[in-house]
């Protein structure tokens, strides 16, 4: 759930530079980007994930750029790439996306043909992507074609090479071994992150993204990252 299951190559390339250049990551996405249910912006998951790289790579220069408008769907999101994203000239951008489209019955198509444009654009000017899938929550199950709009994010991601962060299935095993239970983990509206939940992903992603960028060995071990992770 934890390793990525695609190669950051241009990013892994900028952590490895000896120059020490800055680097630049832009979070893209809706309500849980932009921290909705977060105590207050230093909660949100952008902003716990720059401390994070900060403490892995201490020294570097790491920004982590919010571009999360809450209730935004992947249209809206596409749109403003060269405004929100591009001006910023990251090396990185994660990309959550699918909620909002999946609630207001985006045809799938759709969605698949938006994600597709996204990642061209973003490719065509040499920046890495990480798509971030759905969050877990209590009405989930009673979405129409929920699950369909996570496979879409699959197969469009499998389709360019684009890893995807599990952020479903994360939340999904955070319940079922009872490091937390809905009411811990979600903010009073049992549909957005806590600052609790915004902490474990931003833990979580800078996990992946050093496993990401560092030399593998053969006889390395995977780190049992959500191991004892209780928020």
């Amino acid at each position: 759930m934890v390793r990525l299951s695609a190669p950051l190559s241009r990013f892994a390339m900028a952590v490895q530079d000896k120059s020490n250049a800055p680097l630049k990551i832009v979070a893209l996405g809706s309500s849980s980007t932009a921290g909705t249910g977060a105590s207050k912006p230093s909660r949100s998951y952008p902003a716990r994930l720059e401390g994070e790289l900060r403490q892995i790579w201490p020294g570097r220069k790491v920004r982590v750029v919010n571009a999360g408008v809450g209730g935004q769907l992947a249209r809206h999101m596409v749109a403003r790439l060269d405004k929100d994203v591009l001006s910023k000239k990251p090396q990185l951008v994660l990309w959550q996306t699918g909620v909002n489209d999946a609630i207001r019955q985006v045809p799938i198509d759709a969605f698949k043909k938006l994600l597709a444009k996204g990642i061209e654009r973003l490719q065509k000017a040499h920046v890495d992507v990480v798509l971030i899938n759905h969050q877990y929550y209590p009405k989930f199950k009673k979405l129409k074609n929920g699950f369909r709009y996570i496979a879409a994010m699959r197969d469009i991601a499998q389709r360019y090479s684009v890893p995807v962060l599990q952020r479903f299935k994360i939340m999904q095993h955070l319940l079922a071994s009872n490091q937390l239970t809905t009411k811990t983990m979600l903010s009073r509206d049992q549909f957005h992150l806590n600052d609790n939940s915004y902490g474990c992903l931003g833990k979580v992603f800078a996990q992946s993204l050093r496993s990401a960028t560092e030399p593998r060995r053969k006889d390395m071990m995977v780190e049992p990252a959500l191991a004892g992770q209780r928020l």
